[in-house]
């Protein structure tokens, strides 16, 4: 296993030139760090799905946000190896259009428990709030869910415990680790989404616009297999006008599955925020990737 310092070199070489020095630290001496110590699980676990993480790479970003003054925070779960670490995980953030992907797996879960069919028309919605961030798209289908009440109930059948669905969806407020929890029941093969219905969201999360495809999709490397993502971005008054920039998403690559949620608020400006997630995304990422290779070596 690599120390604190050599594996800040490997980590954060070529991102943006920066190299912390986080020598002698510990996850527990870093606001936020968590590391996760339970056994690995069945693959399609949710957040607390996880193998023994060294300290260095909690540490690592822990000091990097830290430094980035504090307003960020960043969940990953490797549904292959069930890796995970999470810093700043709990923290509540506003969701602007992430919670678009949550609008449509609400249509989609309701459409099973009623046993009906996606019509012509909510398929086109959807594309254009996925794909395109179509907010009039996300009003309609917000509507249709039955607006906050109704994607309450749908959930709860995702298991998410830190998610309040405002009644103005984009003032929705919710954590890393319940996007993380959300995105594992959507993706778990035994979860109330049905493998038609994962397929349909991975196919509209794969075509998300290039200049949307910020954050979460950093991270993937040449290996990557498929990508998948939404973002999330606006001015906030919550945050005094200052941006709000969140991404979540999925990386499949040879041997990993990653899940990952990346959310930051009083940014400076929209691209410091595309920055600061993305780096964070690939820090993350990048760091439970070079573990397991590690791991594997010895």
């Amino acid at each position: 296993m690599l120390g604190a310092i050599a594996l800040s070199i490997v980590v954060t070489m070529g991102l943006s030139g920066c190299l912390i020095d986080t020598s002698g630290s510990s996850a527990s001496q870093v606001a936020g760090a968590t590391i996760v110590t339970q056994p690995a699980p069945p693959r399609g676990m949710g957040v607390n799905a996880s193998t023994v993480v060294g300290a260095a790479v909690p540490a690592e970003l822990g000091t990097f946000i830290k430094a980035m003054g504090g307003h960020a925070g960043v969940a990953v779960v490797d549904r292959s190896t069930g890796a995970a670490i999470s810093v700043n995980a709990d923290r509540t953030f506003q969701t602007a259009s992430i919670v678009k992907f949550d609008i449509l797996a609400t249509r989609l879960y309701q459409h099973q428990r009623d046993k009906t069919q996606m019509t012509a028309n909510e398929k086109s919605l959807a594309f254009r709030m996925i794909t395109e961030s179509d907010n009039n798209a996300a009003t309609a289908l917000f509507k249709l869910n039955g607006g906050a009440a109704g994607m309450t109930v749908a959930n709860r059948a995702f298991g998410l415990t830190a998610t309040h669905v405002a009644s103005a969806w984009g003032l929705t407020h919710t954590t890393p680790a319940d996007q993380i929890r959300l995105l594992s029941r959507v993706m778990d093969p035994g979860g109330p989404i049905s493998d038609a219905n994962r397929a349909y969201i991975l196919s509209l999360m794969s075509k998300v616009d290039p200049d949307q495809r910020w954050g979460v999709p950093d991270a993937a490397d040449k290996t990557a297999t498929g990508v998948y993502n939404k973002n999330g971005w606006d001015t906030m008054s919550a945050y005094g006008g200052t941006w709000g920039d969140n991404s979540i998403g999925r990386i499949v690559e040879p041997g990993h599955d990653w899940l990952a949620a990346v959310m930051s608020n009083y940014n400076h400006t929209d691209g410091a925020g595309h920055a600061l997630d993305g780096t964070l995304a690939t820090m993350a990422v990048g760091g439970l990737r070079l573990e397991s290779q590690l791991d594997s070596t010895h």
